[in-house]
Protein backbone atom coordinates (compact mmCIF):
# COMPACT_ATOMS: atom_id res chain seq x y z
CA UNK A 1 0.00 0.00 0.00
CA UNK A 2 2.54 2.38 0.63
CA UNK A 3 4.36 1.58 -2.33
CA UNK A 4 1.53 2.36 -4.56
CA UNK A 5 1.28 6.20 -2.16
CA UNK A 6 4.66 6.65 -3.01
CA UNK A 7 4.63 5.79 -6.64
CA UNK A 8 1.05 8.07 -6.88
CA UNK A 9 3.30 10.68 -5.31
CA UNK A 10 5.97 10.63 -7.37
CA UNK A 11 4.27 10.54 -10.50
CA UNK A 12 1.89 13.84 -9.52
CA UNK A 13 5.00 15.54 -8.85
CA UNK A 14 6.33 14.49 -12.34
CA UNK A 15 3.26 15.92 -13.97
CA UNK A 16 3.28 18.91 -12.22
CA UNK A 17 6.60 19.46 -13.62
CA UNK A 18 5.92 18.40 -17.37
CA UNK A 19 5.20 22.29 -18.24
CA UNK A 20 7.28 25.02 -17.88
CA UNK A 21 6.24 28.25 -17.73
CA UNK A 22 6.57 30.33 -20.67
CA UNK A 23 9.97 31.90 -21.09
CA UNK A 24 10.38 35.92 -19.07
CA UNK A 25 11.24 37.44 -22.12
CA UNK A 26 11.63 36.75 -25.60
CA UNK A 27 15.19 36.34 -26.91
CA UNK A 28 14.68 34.96 -30.23
CA UNK A 29 18.03 33.76 -31.87
CA UNK A 30 20.05 36.44 -30.18
CA UNK A 31 22.27 33.97 -28.40
CA UNK A 32 23.31 32.54 -31.71
CA UNK A 33 23.22 35.78 -33.62
CA UNK A 34 25.86 37.28 -30.98
CA UNK A 35 28.13 34.48 -31.18
CA UNK A 36 28.10 35.07 -34.66
CA UNK A 37 28.91 38.24 -34.49
CA UNK A 38 31.71 37.67 -32.15
CA UNK A 39 33.52 35.16 -34.39
CA UNK A 40 33.05 37.88 -37.41
CA UNK A 41 32.58 41.17 -35.75
CA UNK A 42 33.12 43.25 -39.54
CA UNK A 43 29.56 41.34 -40.42
CA UNK A 44 26.92 42.98 -37.77
CA UNK A 45 24.21 42.53 -40.71
CA UNK A 46 23.08 39.41 -39.49
CA UNK A 47 23.08 40.55 -35.73
CA UNK A 48 21.06 43.83 -36.66
CA UNK A 49 18.44 42.10 -38.67
CA UNK A 50 18.00 39.18 -35.91
CA UNK A 51 17.27 41.57 -32.92
CA UNK A 52 15.11 43.59 -34.81
CA UNK A 53 13.02 40.41 -36.21
CA UNK A 54 13.23 39.63 -32.28
CA UNK A 55 11.73 43.12 -31.28
CA UNK A 56 9.06 43.02 -33.61
CA UNK A 57 7.95 39.51 -33.27
CA UNK A 58 8.00 39.96 -29.25
CA UNK A 59 6.04 43.80 -29.55
CA UNK A 60 3.43 42.17 -31.57
CA UNK A 61 3.04 39.34 -29.70
CA UNK A 62 2.48 41.57 -26.52
CA UNK A 63 5.86 39.76 -24.95
CA UNK A 64 8.88 41.74 -23.13
CA UNK A 65 12.14 41.80 -25.12
CA UNK A 66 15.56 40.58 -22.81
CA UNK A 67 16.93 43.38 -21.23
CA UNK A 68 19.83 45.34 -23.12
CA UNK A 69 18.27 44.37 -26.57
CA UNK A 70 17.01 47.67 -27.68
CA UNK A 71 20.47 49.03 -26.16
CA UNK A 72 22.04 46.34 -28.21
CA UNK A 73 20.09 47.61 -31.47
CA UNK A 74 21.10 51.84 -30.76
CA UNK A 75 24.32 50.72 -30.64
CA UNK A 76 24.78 48.53 -33.98
CA UNK A 77 22.41 51.92 -35.37
CA UNK A 78 25.05 54.67 -33.68
CA UNK A 79 27.93 52.00 -34.81
CA UNK A 80 26.47 52.97 -38.28
CA UNK A 81 26.56 56.47 -38.40
CA UNK A 82 22.69 56.35 -37.74
CA UNK A 83 22.30 58.23 -34.20
CA UNK A 84 19.14 59.90 -33.70
CA UNK A 85 17.70 56.41 -34.46
CA UNK A 86 20.06 55.06 -31.68
CA UNK A 87 18.64 58.22 -29.33
CA UNK A 88 15.36 56.70 -29.83
CA UNK A 89 16.50 52.82 -28.90
CA UNK A 90 18.38 54.13 -25.84
CA UNK A 91 15.36 56.34 -24.94
CA UNK A 92 13.06 52.65 -25.09
CA UNK A 93 16.02 50.76 -23.04
CA UNK A 94 15.56 53.33 -20.32
CA UNK A 95 12.05 53.81 -20.44
CA UNK A 96 11.61 49.96 -20.27
CA UNK A 97 14.45 49.19 -18.03
CA UNK A 98 15.19 51.90 -15.39
CA UNK A 99 18.08 50.69 -13.74
CA UNK A 100 19.76 51.10 -17.30
CA UNK A 101 19.45 54.70 -17.14
CA UNK A 102 22.68 55.95 -16.21
CA UNK A 103 24.45 53.64 -18.90
CA UNK A 104 21.49 54.97 -21.85
CA UNK A 105 22.06 58.76 -20.46
CA UNK A 106 25.92 58.01 -21.47
CA UNK A 107 24.73 56.18 -24.72
CA UNK A 108 22.81 58.85 -25.39
CA UNK A 109 25.65 61.41 -24.88
CA UNK A 110 28.06 59.75 -26.96
CA UNK A 111 25.59 59.44 -29.94
CA UNK A 112 24.91 62.75 -30.09
CA UNK A 113 28.66 63.99 -29.82
CA UNK A 114 30.21 61.51 -32.14
CA UNK A 115 30.57 62.58 -36.01
CA UNK A 116 28.93 60.38 -38.08
CA UNK A 117 31.30 57.94 -39.96
CA UNK A 118 32.54 59.27 -43.28
CA UNK A 119 31.54 57.09 -46.00
CA UNK A 120 34.17 56.50 -49.05
CA UNK A 121 32.76 56.87 -52.37
CA UNK A 122 34.30 55.11 -55.30
CA UNK A 123 34.36 56.97 -58.64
Amino acid sequence: MKRILLTGATLALLGGCATAPPPKYDWGNYEQSMYGYYKNPSAPDALMLDIESTIKKAEAGKRSVGPGMYAEYGYLLMARGRQQEALAWFEKEKSRWPESAVLMDRMSKIALTQAPPKVEVKQ
